[in-house]
């Protein structure tokens, strides 16, 4: 059966002399992985097409089995302006690209998702100022659709990350309170497009980065720790 759909990629490795195997979150049924054949070749003009979290139409033989799908066609989708030209948007790309591809495996269309991680990165591309917190913005508001969205209560003292709650006595377990707690609470309530200078500082930013990553680790079992952490920590130094 012939399919067509918008797809993110998440990833991609190299396959053989000239092809490549794409990870995508699609629109129409979730995660899947496809064999890019000849992006290699020097005639071939689509390799920059699949960039990390870059936004395409994909048009596929569905095969409905675990194995790799060949796509017929691939075209972009969303032109990005800014995302792979300025360092410190390309930084935040990798690392998001890199956190998407540890948390996302479901086989099953979701398009409360996708149009959440589209219309993101788009806001984001546009956005031409005030753009160092999007990493965080993103990550939080991202564990809505992952099931553990911080259920935050004023003037509580402590945030418990184990349980995502907050409580008014200091939790068995892991929690944040005091500034932690602050910056937390200050993250999750503003709106980030609507901004005109960032919220946090370097000190702070990288504080809620570890809040963020530990609370990542306390709710998705197989969550691994990106490799781009360092790359990105440099950029915003």
């Amino acid at each position: 059966m012939i399919s067509q759909t918008p797809a993110i990629v998440i990833s991609s490795l190299k396959y053989g002399d000239s092809s490549k195997i794409l990870k995508c979150y699609t629109k129409a049924a979730g995660i899947k992985s496809f064999i890019a054949k000849g992006v290699y070749s020097k005639r071939n003009k689509t390799n920059p097409l699949f960039s990390p979290l870059n936004q395409i139409e994909l048009i596929y033989d569905d095969k409905n089995t675990q194995n790799l799908d060949y796509f017929r066609s691939a075209g972009q989708s969303v032109f990005y302006r800014t995302l792979h030209l300025f360092p410190e948007k390309t930084a935040i790309t990798l690392f998001l690209a890199e956190i998407l591809n540890s948390v996302l495996h479901e086989e099953e269309s979701n398009s409360h998702l996708f149009e959440f991680i589209s219309s993101s990165l788009k806001k984001f591309d546009e956005k031409e100022f005030a753009y160092a917190d999007f990493h965080l913005w993103f990550l939080i508001h991202l564990t809505k659709y992952l099931g553990f969205y911080p259920n935050l209560k004023p003037q509580f003292l402590y945030f418990d990350l184990t349980n995502g709650v907050s409580s008014e006595i200091q939790p068995s377990e892991i929690f944040i309170s005091g500034n932690e707690l602050n910056y937390f609470e200050k993250l999750i309530s503003f709106d980030f497009f609507a901004q005109k200078e960032n919220q946090f500082n370097q000190i702070q930013r990288k504080s809620l980065l570890e809040i963020i990553l530990k609370y990542y680790g306390l709710h998705i079992s197989d969550f691994r720790q990106p490799k781009s952490l360092n790359v990105l920590s440099v950029i915003f130094e």
